[in-house]
């Protein structure tokens, strides 16, 4: 008897499974040449793309910011998704930006010490967490807990040098996501993302980073005091702070060379010029 009572309830009330979403294709985008390219070749494979990502460190160069209004056009009228604006949340000290929370706690961007958990905290972190809102934390953990269900682009070019970086990242990624890497796939370097860019009828887009980036070489920090004497100020108080509190295992933003230095030889140079 219970066994039939059993099957009578289930068919009088039959479990309906919960179906999810097929995976969704989302889109890391930083604004620069590489990720645009990806844009761009995906637009012309016909990819469809769910969703496209970029996470404010609210330190990047006013070109970026304004090269993402362009983008943005640009995507409309080629019918994909609009880019969404992401960025960290830090409720209890405020910061704003990546080097508003250095200049507070008096300290270089952890690149400078050889390490990247600015890019976790204001890059990777802020669109993870955007992605569980966003795609319904309850309706996937139970596929997150048991492989990927987000399918993550990441425009890394088919060069050397991202080759490095894509081996680098491996099992650093947060979970519940599949990598892609299509540049890499479609043989794209650099030189042929600025040309599938030009060909596109955008602009190619300065380099995307932080305007204090521990990266930059001396000619990248020489054109932001050139361009933007405010930002390179920024920068130059940053390293000061640091400093003042007791810097001792790097020279300064450089690692090995102090951004500070650089530039005031700069100006010193121009003024015997003069």
């Amino acid at each position: 008897m219970p066994r039939l009572a059993a099957r009578a309830n289930a068919l009088l009330h039959p479990v309906v499974p919960v179906m999810l979403d097929p995976e969704p294709v989302v889109v890391a985008y930083g604004a620069g040449v590489d990720s645009t390219a990806l844009l761009v070749g995906l637009y012309k494979s016909g990819r469809k793309v769910d969703l496209i990502l970029f996470a404010d460190t609210g330190s990047e160069k006013p070109e970026t910011y304004r090269y993402l209004d362009t983008m943005d056009t640009w995507l409309t009228t080629h019918g994909m998704p609009s880019i969404t604006r992401v960025k960290n949340r830090s409720p209890i000290a405020g910061d704003t930006s990546l080097h508003g929370e250095c200049i507070r706690k008096s300290v270089l961007p952890s690149l400078a010490y050889g390490r990247h958990s600015c890019s976790l905290k204001w890059k990777v972190e802020p669109q993870w967490a955007f992605c569980r809102r966003h795609f319904g934390w309850q309706a996937r953990q139970q596929r997150w807990a048991h492989g990927p269900t987000i399918c993550k682009m990441i425009g890394y070019n088919a060069g050397p040098k991202d080759a490095r970086r894509i081996r680098n990242a491996t099992g650093k990624w947060p979970p519940g996501h599949r990598y892609e890497y299509p540049l890499v796939d479609w043989g794209w370097d650099r030189q042929r993302c600025e040309d599938e860019i030009r060909a596109a009828g955008l602009p190619v887009p300065v380099k995307s980073a932080c305007f204090m980036c521990p990266a930059s070489k001396e000619a990248e920090v020489a054109w932001l005091q050139d361009h933007h004497p405010d930002l390179a100020a920024v920068a130059v108080t940053m390293e000061e702070r640091a400093h003042a509190r007791g810097l001792r295992t790097v020279q300064g933003l450089g690692r090995r060379w102090a951004w500070t230095k650089f530039l005031q030889e700069r100006v010193a140079q121009a003024a015997r010029a003069a």
